[in-house]
């Protein structure tokens, strides 16, 4: 049975996958969760006693020497750029299976670099990917496949939500490329498959007289290799929240929304077509599934599914790329 280690604690680590982690292991997962406490380490001091499950230890040194490395799960909630040495730590202590925050890497020395050290150390990794485990996109795939509207034509994202105060106060995030677009880029190559990158965006923001480089806002244009296009667009300075997917097939369009935050884990899906008008709301705890379902994964020795996310983290590399030689925006779009 599996431990869990969650290395970082601030929102990732803290906010989101401890409390989830905690949720199922009071559920209980019998053959997959160890009946241990979850250990957790960050290097400020941090205290959680919400969650009594959880035990945060004082050093990096003690995290790793209170779990067995080989039965250990390893949760990287650091910021991006940030992950590569402590990687490469844990893998030198016997660590090999991990689960890390999106994207998988920031620049391409990181990302060829974490391609050596899992093969080198025979490492499982897996990128926390919310949106790949939804019952929404299970559902969009299923459609696309299905043939009952024809061939899909384009796919459009629009990740939109105002972050001015993280943006302000965080610099775990130096460009809006890293934020929301890694959710949206892998589930793009899961429905129209492999692509490459036509166009990308990203614009400043500007919040009472200060202007904050290249966090206002970004958008990616793809070209699958069937020729499907996909449109990615997150403006971090839009008034309202929007989470939603839509795709355009010769006799009809699917729109998808997924849930906004943990407050309300449902999800949307609207089919308008010829023959066919439809409208669902259901229940889509992602995270919970992305979990339950990674950790089966190990167990299993079952794939992760790094591959989709390699390309994934390569595709918005060259987005930032491209963005930093050419003008940046003056706001978001």
């Amino acid at each position: 049975m599996l431990q869990t280690l969650v290395l970082g604690l601030g929102r990732a680590g803290a906010a989101l996958h401890l409390p989830v982690l905690a949720r199922i292991g009071e559920t209980g997962l019998p053959g997959v969760f160890a009946d241990h406490p979850i250990l957790a380490y960050d290097p400020r001091p941090v205290e959680l006693p919400h969650l009594s499950r959880v035990r945060v230890a004082a050093s990096l040194g003690e995290a790793m020497g209170r779990v067995d490395p080989g039965s250990a799960v390893a949760h990287l909630c650091t910021p991006p750029g940030s992950r590569l040495n402590l990687l490469e730590e844990l893998a030198r202590n016997g660590f090999r299976r991990f689960i890390v925050e999106k994207p998988l890497g920031t620049g391409r020395r990181e990302l060829d670099r974490i391609g050596v050290l899992r093969r080198r150390f025979g490492l499982r990794i897996a990128v926390v990917a919310p949106w790949l485990s939804a019952s929404l996109t299970e559902r969009l795939v299923k459609l696309a496949r299905s043939g009952e509207f024809g061939s899909l034509r384009s796919l459009t994202v629009n990740q939109h939500k105002p972050r001015f105060h993280r943006s302000l106060t965080n610099p775990g995030h130096s460009n809006a490329c890293e934020v929301e677009l890694p959710h949206a880029v892998p589930v793009a190559l899961r429905l129209a498959g492999p692509a490459e990158l036509v166009e990308a965006e990203w614009s400043d923001m500007a919040c009472d007289g200060r202007e904050i480089p290249r966090l206002g806002g970004a958008s990616l244009t793809l070209r699958h290799d069937g020729g499907v296009l996909s449109r990615l667009r997150s403006d971090l300075t839009s008034p309202i929240r929007e989470r939603s997917i839509s795709l355009s097939f010769d006799h009809g369009i699917v729109t998808g929304h997924y849930p906004l935050s943990c407050e309300d884990d449902h999800a949307q899906l609207e089919v308008v077509s010829p023959h066919r008008i439809e409208r669902e709301v259901f229940r889509d705890d992602a995270l919970t599934a992305f979990f339950l379902r990674t950790y089966r994964a190990f167990r299993d020795g079952l794939p992760t599914g790094i591959e989709v996310h390699e390309r994934a983290a390569r595709l918005l590399i060259e987005a930032k790329e491209r963005c930093a030689r050419g003008l940046v925006a003056p706001h978001a779009p």
